[in-house]
C-alpha cells in the first residue's frame, strides 16, 4: 500500500499513539498543558470549599442559637421557672414533700394516724400446689379435680359490676393465677404465689376503704369451696365489705384530712405519707425557695450564651491567611494526612471574619444581655456581669450575689428575665431580658424576639440542614458554582480530546513521512547498483 494512502483514514476512529513515531511522551504533555487549563476549575473548586465552609459554620452557630433559645431561654421568659419551692421534713420516715410553685413559703404541721392500704388476702396454709418429683424436679398438682370448669365471680374495682373468672379443669396454681390476672384491668386484684410458701396472695392494686377483695357473688358450691377448702382463702373472701383496704387519716395544721392514698396534694403540697406519728405528735413541713435550682437554671443560661456568644465573637475576629486557600485533590494527595490538618486550619481561618450577618446577630444579643429592665435593674444587679473586653462579652455569676438575690429579693430576679407586668396583670410594662431574647405578647400580637430574628438572618443565609431545598444565599451561589464546575469540566475534556486528536495526527504524519523516506531511500538504493 502506498503510505501516502494512510490519508484516507479517519484520524478520530484511531487509538491515542503517544509517541510511537516521534518519540514524545505525549500522555505527560497533555497533563502539563490540562493542568495549566484547569486553573480556573481549580479556583472554582476553592471558591465552593470556601463557602461550604462558611455555610457549615454558620449552621453550627445556629445549632446553638436554637439550643439557646429553645432550651433554655424559653423557660427563663415564664415566671414559674422562678417559683421552684424545695420541702424539707423534720421526719421522712412520716413524710416527704415537693411543692408545687403556688405553694407557700412556711412551716406547716402533720401528723399522720394510719396509713392507706390495699384491700389484701392470702391462703391460710399450705395448699399442696406441688410436689418434688425422683428427679429433684418441681411438678404442680391439678387444683382443679371436679372434672368440670369452676366459675368464680369477683367483684369489679368500680363496686358495682363483676367479672366471671373461669378455672379450666386439672387446672394447676399457675393456671389459677392467669386466670385471675387476666381480669385485673376490671377488678383491680392481682394474684401472686409464693411456692416457699406454697400459698396464693391476693392483693388490690389501689388503695383506700374502696378497696375490697368481693368473690360474696360466686353462690356455686363447687366454687366456694375452690376458694376455702382447695385455694384455702379465708372465708371471709365470700362475704361482701369484709377485705378491704383502709384510708389514711392525717391531720394537716391540726385540719383533719381523710384520702384514699397515700400521695396527696394539701396548699400546694405534694405529700408521701411513708409512716404515723405517735399520739399528740407532730412533724413539720418547712417550703422555701429553692435556691440552688433557681440558680442553676440561671447558670445554665449564663453558660450555653457563653458558649454561643464566644464562638460568635472568635469567627467574626479570627485571622484571614490569604496565603493558604482549600487544597485542591491532587494537592492533598501529594501530602500527609497531619500536614492537610494544619493547612486547612489557617486556610479555614477568617471565613466568618467580619460577617455582616453574624456580626449583626452578635451586636443584637450583647446588646439585650447588657440592658437594663426599667424599672427593676440590670443582669449586672443581681451578680452577672460582662468580663474583659477581648473576651467578646462573656458573661460572669458572682454566685454569692446572684443566690442571695435569688433568696432575699426574688421578685426583682425574676422581673429582670420575664418582664414587668402593670397590677393587674395583663399589660406588660416593661420588657425582661428572656423576653427580648425570646419574644413577647404586645397588643395581641407575638413579637419575634433578637434569637429568632437572629435565626432566621442566618438561616436566609446558609439554608438549614432540615430543608428540603436550600434557597439560601450560600446554597444559591454554591449552585452556581457547581454548574459552572460542570460546565468548565465539559469544555476541559473537550480540550483534552483536541490535544490528544493534535498529537495522534502529528504520530500519523510523521509515521507516513518515515515510511516515506525509507522508501525513497530503497529505490535510490536500487539505482545505483
Amino acid at each position: 500500500m502506498d503510505p501516502i494512502s494512510m490519508n484516507s483514514y479517519n484520524v478520530s476512529n484511531l487509538l491515542r499513539i503517544g509517541g510511537l513515531a516521534t518519540g514524545l511522551d505525549t500522555d505527560s504533555i497533555v497533563k502539563q498543558l490540562m493542568k495549566v487549563a484547569s486553573l480556573p476549575l481549580d479556583k472554582l473548586n476553592q471558591q465552593k470549599q470556601w463557602y461550604q465552609w462558611q455555610q457549615e459554620d454558620l449552621r453550627d452557630i445556629n445549632a446553638k442559637l436554637m439550643n439557646l433559645r429553645n432550651n433554655v431561654v424559653a423557660s427563663l421568659r415564664l415566671q414559674g421557672t422562678f417559683m421552684a419551692k424545695t420541702v424539707t421534713s423534720s421526719n421522712t420516715s412520716v413524710a416527704t414533700a415537693t411543692a408545687g410553685t403556688n405553694a407557700v413559703n412556711g412551716t406547716y404541721t402533720l401528723s399522720v394516724t394510719q396509713l392507706a392500704t390495699a384491700a389484701a388476702t392470702a391462703s391460710t396454709d399450705r395448699i399442696g400446689a406441688y410436689y418434688i418429683d425422683s428427679d429433684n424436679k418441681i411438678q404442680y398438682n391439678a387444683l382443679n379435680t371436679t372434672g368440670g370448669r369452676i366459675t368464680l365471680v369477683l367483684k369489679n374495682k368500680d363496686g358495682k359490676t363483676f367479672s366471671n373468672i373461669t378455672i379450666p379443669a386439672n387446672a394447676n396454681i399457675n393456671d389459677v393465677i392467669s386466670a385471675i390476672n387476666s381480669v385485673s384491668k376490671d377488678t383491680g386484684i392481682v394474684a401472686t404465689y409464693d411456692q416457699n410458701l406454697d400459698r396464693l396472695f391476693l392483693v388490690s392494686n389501689v388503695t383506700g376503704s374502696s378497696s375490697t377483695i368481693d368473690f360474696s357473688a360466686t353462690t356455686d358450691q363447687t366454687a366456694q369451696n375452690f376458694l376455702t377448702s382447695v385455694l384455702k382463702l379465708p372465708s371471709d373472701v365470700l362475704t361482701s365489705g369484709k377485705i378491704t383496704g383502709q384510708d389514711a387519716i392525717f391531720t394537716f395544721n391540726n385540719v383533719q384530712i381523710t384520702s384514699s392514698t397515700n400521695n396527696v396534694t394539701v396548699a400546694g403540697i405534694n405529700v408521701t405519707l411513708t409512716g404515723t406519728t405517735a399520739s399528740g405528735q407532730n412533724i413539720t413541713l418547712t417550703v422555701s425557695t429553692d435556691v440552688d435550682k433557681i440558680y442553676n437554671t440561671i447558670k445554665n443560661f449564663v453558660d450555653t450564651y457563653n458558649d454561643v456568644i464566644t464562638q460568635m465573637y472568635t469567627k467574626l475576629t479570627e485571622k484571614r491567611y490569604y496565603d493558604y486557600p482549600p487544597l485542591t485533590d491532587e494537592q492533598k494527595q501529594a501530602m500527609k494526612e497531619n500536614d492537610i490538618k494544619l493547612w486547612e486550619e489557617k486556610a479555614r481561618s477568617g471565613n466568618l471574619a467580619n460577617d455582616e450577618t453574624l456580626m449583626r446577630a452578635y451586636y443584637s444579643l450583647r446588646q439585650v444581655v447588657s440592658s437594663t429592665v426599667s424599672g427593676v435593674g440590670s443582669l449586672s444587679s443581681i451578680g452577672i456581669t460582662t468580663g474583659q473586653w477581648y473576651e467578646g462579652g462573656k458573661l460572669y455569676i458572682d454566685e454569692a450575689k446572684l443566690k442571695d438575690a435569688i433568696a432575699n429579693n426574688l421578685n426583682k430576679v425574676m422581673q429582670i428575665f420575664t418582664g414587668v407586668y402593670s397590677s393587674d396583670g395583663t399589660t406588660l410594662v416593661s420588657k425582661g431580658i428572656a423576653q427580648q431574647l425570646y419574644g413577647y405578647f404586645e397588643n395581641g400580637t407575638f413579637k419575634e424576639g433578637v434569637l429568632g430574628t437572629a435565626i432566621n438572618a442566618i438561616t436566609r443565609k446558609a439554608g438549614s440542614s432540615t430543608q428540603l431545598y436550600d434557597n439560601s444565599f450560600i446554597g444559591n451561589r454554591i449552585r452556581e458554582i457547581d454548574d459552572r464546575i460542570a460546565e468548565m469540566q465539559k469544555r476541559l475534556k473537550d480540550l483534552e480530546d483536541r490535544y490528544y486528536r493534535q498529537f495522534t495526527q502529528l504520530e500519523i504524519f510523521v509515521g507516513q513521512m518515515n515510511t516515506q523516506s525509507a522508501w525513497l531511500n530503497q529505490q535510490i538504493g536500487i539505482m545505483t547498483k
